[in-house]
């Protein structure tokens, strides 16, 4: 038996996030299907399949439900949602209406064929998907259509029909416009490149680039694939993906995405991944992952809304069947009992919440902002608390050597040992000294690194050291030069030898542009921000001050396991939102209420985090469209209540008859997406 592959499927027909359900269920129970998952917001199936042929096996029991299974890549076009059949419905109700004009015995005969023409695929669905969900949709209006008929309402019945039609078409569109600008990003990328060759440049289609391919870009064109700029300078847009609205500055040795639009120079560009599997894939990826994830708004309203519908219909059994007994009208009461049947259907309540979600999501994809569940984005939006990372967070993350004070040896030696001990350690200051000029390291070995401490290596035969000055015994002429050095605001690293001080390096780390302004937004959010950083108070200060953070927000010579103390008493507190790129940031990250890695630091960062952040300056639009997304979930349910509310009461006062009530449904279905869509066009 082969072992399970992961597959990625379309599931067409799939239109609300019942059908999700069902289908989940029912590619479950399919052999050789080890786990299905299904996401109504991307419309796709993920399987993990034991044998090939469980393919064709899953493909026929989705078909069986009404529904297709279609490979990723062999989506079928044309019109979503059933427009044929109310075309067709739609057609005969208004032949039936003129024949009411001018040939009124005939006009029955024409309501009951568009009814029953219009009822016949909602029936077929109905009647497979029966055993999964006797309380579908398709079950309560193919019931209420035949009811009306069986007491003469046949018009009511086609023009219940014809409506339920109508709004499964918009709902579809809705729905297929949705997940079209969730993975519009996607087709940023070019259709052909331009592969440097030697005589001169090849035109080759984007499949054909290999990791590796020098590409030409001129000015005008999108960059074909992720890569490094080896040769030319020039004025790159990230816009569609970052939420930066200025094109930046590149030249050799900085780093483009693939999608990215070259507006003004040229670019030789170096491929570091496949197209496919690039960057802009990573979003998508990212963005469909999190559409699997329920958010806790979601799975509250999945509750309700399994309790709802058996109540509403026990409620339309008793209107039907009991009330008749006791006041007579029997035909008026089974009127309103079918017009109860529609209000029992959930729809509009459970799609409200995902609709939102995912459309919150996608919209972050596009604003910088890389939501990893739905939950995540809900969460984000009740925090008080932004706890934030110095090095690479709120400055650029690459510190340069300034000034070497030496004690007994030349600046030469101290150096050679530095770079020794900084050849086994990824820290950002260990960088600043590998990269600084002067002499080359000398050879090292048995490199390790003491958290909270420093650095250490053998050279040549002794134990040497990069370390924190403060957690180091200090003679009084070092201690004075810690003192001096650190009131100047550098960040600073003593390098020892058997103990013994030789050096003290001295290094400065340039605040990102952006980093004042993002602090003023986020205070304007109502947001309280706090800087943690494991140097000196007298460098943490300097920077603070410089980006205008207070000295109360300030919180430095912090360990990583004081980082993670202070986010946990944080988020007892109304809940933190951990910011940092390291991976001494990790532990911190996952404990938070949200964590947010800036995408340029660690993949461990990464991984730990809930969100992904393109930039800094994405941070507020991170904190703007959570609760943008979450007024929305809220303003739907409110809009999926209160018209089904509406209805439930004109019905049973019997001022609204089966029509209204099917308006109670459809309408409130396609005013919870339509509304969740405007996420999608939001400023962030």
């Amino acid at each position: 038996m082969e072992a399970p592959k992961v597959r990625v499927f379309r599931v067409e027909g799939m239109d609300c996030a019942d059908c999700a359900r069902k289908v989940e269920d029912a590619l479950n129970r399919v052999p050789g299907v080890v786990k299905a998952e299904v996401s109504f917001q991307s419309g796709k199936a993920y399987l993990q399949l034991e044998v090939p042929q469980a393919e064709e096996e899953a493909a026929r029991a989705l078909s069986a439900l009404g529904y297709r299974l279609r490979p990723e890549g062999k989506e079928k076009g044309g019109l979503p949602g059933p427009w044929r059949w109310a075309l067709v419905s739609g057609g005969l109700l208004l032949a039936a209406f003129l024949a009411s004009l001018f040939l009124p015995g005939l006009a029955p005969w024409g309501y009951r064929l568009a009814a029953l023409i219009g009822v016949f695929p909602l029936a077929r669905r109905a009647v497979a998907t029966f055993r999964q969900n006797p309380f579908s949709m398709q079950t309560l209006v193919t019931l209420a259509t035949l009811g009306a008929m069986l007491i003469g309402a046949e018009a009511e019945a086609a023009l219940v029909v014809f409506l339920f039609l109508v709004g499964e078409v918009l709902e579809a569109y809705s729905v297929a416009q949705a997940r079209r600008s969730l993975y519009a990003l996607s087709e940023l990328l070019p259709r052909r490149a331009y592969r440097l060759k030697e005589g001169g440049v090849e035109e080759v289609p984007l499949k054909a680039l290999r990791v590796g391919d020098l590409v030409r870009v001129p000015p005008g064109e999108r960059v074909p694939a992720d890569g490094v700029v080896v040769s030319g300078q020039a004025s790159v847009e990230e816009a569609a993906f970052t939420g930066e609205p200025l094109p930046r500055p590149k030249g050799i040795g900085d780093r483009v995405y693939g999608g990215s639009l070259v507006q003004e120079g040229s670019l030789v560009v170096k491929v570091e991944r496949h197209p496919e599997e690039g960057f802009l894939a990573e979003m998508e990826r990212l963005a469909e992952e999190a559409l699997l994830k329920k958010s806790q708004a979601e799975r509250v309203v999945d509750a309700f809304s399994r309790r709802y519908t058996p109540a509403v219909l026990a409620l339309a059994g008793f209107v039907g069947l009991v009330l008749p007994l006791f006041r007579g009208d029997f035909l008026g009461h089974v009127y309103k009992a079918l017009g109860l049947i529609l209000i029992a259907c959930p729809c509009a309540l459970v799609v409200s919440v995902p609709a939102a979600i995912a459309a919150g999501v996608g919209r972050g994809a596009r604003a910088g902002v890389l939501f990893k569940s739905g939950a995540a984005l809900e969460r984000l939006a009740g925090v008080r608390y932004v706890a934030l990372d110095k090095t690479g967070t709120l400055t650029l993350g690459k510190p340069t050597l300034v000034r070497v004070v030496t004690f007994g040896v030349s600046t030469e030696e101290a150096l050679a040992l530095a770079k020794g001990v900084a050849e086994g350690s990824s820290h950002p200051l260990a960088r600043a000294v590998r990269e600084a000029s002067g002499p080359k390291a000398l050879p090292s070995e048995e490199h390790r690194a003491v958290p909270g401490l420093g650095a250490f290596a053998r050279v040549e035969g002794k134990e040497v050291g990069l370390v924190r000055p403060e957690a180091w015994d200090l003679p009084p002429e070092v201690e004075a030069q810690v003192k001096a050095l650190a009131e100047e605001g550098f960040s600073l690293s003593l390098l020892v030898r058997e103990g013994v001080p030789l050096a003290l390096l001295a290094f400065q780390d340039t605040p990102r542009l952006e980093a004042r302004e993002v602090l003023a937004e986020l205070r304007r959010l109502g947001l309280k921000p706090l800087l943690l950083t494991g140097d000196r108070e007298t460098s943490a200060l300097a920077l603070g001050t410089a980006i205008g953070l207070f000295p109360e927000e300030i919180r430095a010579g912090l360990s990583p396991v004081d980082k993670l103390r202070l986010v946990e008493e944080l988020a007892g507190r109304g809940g933190v939102a951990m910011v940092g790129d390291g991976v001494n940031d990790a532990p911190a990250l996952a404990k938070a209420t949200v964590g947010l890695a800036v995408a340029e630091g660690t993949e461990v960062a990464l991984q730990s985090a809930d969100v992904g952040l393109l930039s800094l300056a994405a941070l507020p639009r991170a904190f703007r469209l959570s609760r943008m997304t979450m007024a929305v979930v809220r303003q739907n349910i409110a809009l999926a209540v209160g018209l089904k509310g509406v209805f439930l009461l004109s019905t049973l006062l019997g001022l609204t008859g089966l029509w209204a009530a099917v308006l109670a449904d459809s309408g409130a279905l396609v005013l919870v997406t339509a509304n969740s869509l405007r996420l999608l066009r939001s400023r962030v």
